[in-house]
Parts: C-alpha cells; sequence; structure tokens
C-alpha cells in the first residue's frame, strides 16, 4: 500500500507541474500502462450523448483514424461505453456495460472496438461537477488489471488531471525551465553524460519509461524537439551543468 501511496503522490505532482493538458493527460497513461491499459481516449461531454467521437477528444492515443472512422461507421451515438457516464457517477468497466440491455447498434459498437483494438475490457471513467458531467476518460487494453483499488487510483488521478488542464487552459503557461521539475533535472543532467533510459532508470530508480515521460516533458517546457537539443537548450539557460 505504501508503495502504492508513492505512485499516487508522484503522480499527482507530475499533474500539478504539467505545463500542457498533453503532458498531464500523459502522466496518466504512464500509471495506466502499469496495469495493462494498452489505449487511453479522453473525451468532453456535457450532460448529452456524444454524436462524434472525434469532434470530442481532448486526448487520444488510439491507432490513427480510429476515432474518424467510428464516426463514419455511425457508432459514435450508440456508443454505450460512453453514453452509460450519463448515468454513472463512479468508475465501470466495459463488462458491465456488456451485461446491459443493448440495443443491435450499441453492441455492433461494442464489437467494432473490440476488433479493431484487441481490447477485452477496460474502464470508463465519468468526471463530474456539482451541476453537469464534464467529460469521460475511457482506458482499455487486452488484459488490463481491474481490481477496484486501480479503478480507485485512475478516477482519483482523472479527477485531478481534468482540474490541472481546466487550470491550463484558463492559465496558459509560457515553456521556460523555471518549470523543470526537479526529476526532470535529473534525466536531463544524466543523459547530458551520455547515459541511456535504461541507465538512467537504475540510477534514479524508475522504469526507463518513465525516464523518457520525463525527458519528452522537458523538450516540450525548453520548446525543443529533440533529446540533444533539449540538453543543449538547459545548459544553455543554466538548468543543467555544461
Amino acid at each position: 500500500m505504501s508503495e502504492l501511496r508513492t505512485t499516487i503522490v508522484e503522480t499527482v505532482e507530475e499533474i500539478g507541474r504539467a505545463s500542457a493538458p498533453d503532458a498531464v493527460w500523459k502522466a496518466i497513461k504512464t500509471y495506466a500502462e502499469t496495469q495493462g491499459f494498452q489505449y487511453m481516449l479522453v473525451v468532453k461531454s456535457k450532460n448529452s450523448p456524444i454524436e462524434s467521437v472525434s469532434g470530442s477528444i481532448l486526448y487520444n492515443d488510439m491507432p490513427e483514424g480510429f476515432a474518424e472512422s467510428f464516426d463514419k461507421l455511425g457508432f459514435s451515438k450508440h456508443n454505450p461505453l460512453i453514453s452509460h457516464a450519463l448515468k454513472e457517477a463512479r468508475p465501470y468497466s466495459a463488462a458491465e456495460v456488456w451485461a446491459l440491455p443493448l440495443t443491435v447498434h450499441q453492441r455492433r459498437a461494442l464489437v467494432q472496438i473490440n476488433l479493431s483494438l484487441n481490447v477485452l475490457d477496460g474502464v470508463m471513467i465519468p468526471i463530474r461537477s456539482t451541476t453537469a458531467l464534464e467529460g469521460i476518460v475511457l482506458l482499455g487494453g487486452a488484459t488490463p488489471e481491474m481490481a477496484p483499488i486501480v479503478r480507485s487510483t485512475l478516477h482519483l488521478l482523472a479527477c485531478c488531471a481534468f482540474e490541472q488542464v481546466i487550470h491550463l487552459v484558463a492559465n496558459p503557461r509560457r515553456p521556460g525551465v523555471g518549470l523543470l521539475s526537479p526529476r526532470e533535472v535529473e534525466c536531463l543532467s544524466w543523459a547530458a553524460a551520455g547515459k541511456t533510459d535504461a541507465e538512467i532508470g537504475r540510477i534514479l530508480t524508475i522504469s526507463p519509461r518513465t525516464t523518457r515521460f520525463h525527458i519528452e516533458n522537458a523538450k516540450k517546457k525548453l520548446g525543443v524537439a529533440t533529446r540533444v537539443q533539449a540538453v543543449a537548450e538547459a545548459m544553455k539557460r543554466k538548468a543543467i551543468a555544461a
């Protein structure tokens, strides 16, 4: 439990430091991947059925063109994974949705998702304000961990993420070294020393994937495209030692 608590605290802190919405969602996805979730889709909703998934996306790492294809086939407005959020406040699973009395169109929509993405189960997280449904976070995978503690953790992180994204949209930050987190500075410093993601991970006791996540965040904050450019820019601005 202490390890989970540490993970939650670190992820919430990462969300709070994020300077762009995309970085916020990726912080959740990093945790979700450790639990076997391959895909994440975040859509906005205002207490009404979503007619177009592609037109409501806040974050999407599904295969390119999937959402547009889903819309074109007419499945979006029949997708019970999303429409069920209008009635629910708690996270729910795809298996729970399959057990509901569904129309033919709704079952076809679910089959299309399963076949296209090889997703056998997933969790849907409604995000609600005091008066309305604000959005939905959908996570899926072939063999994801669906234990209640995982759902609760994802629910907490998703709520924190939505609050942070709303704040960022209302108060956009300018990229800059002052926004680099201590962990991002550490990762860039070791990258400057020629260490690989795996080597940095061993030094800092984090996974190579988490190392890449921190370096990608640093690149965005520094306004550069490559790892080498990030190191050079951080040195130039004296964020790391030359």
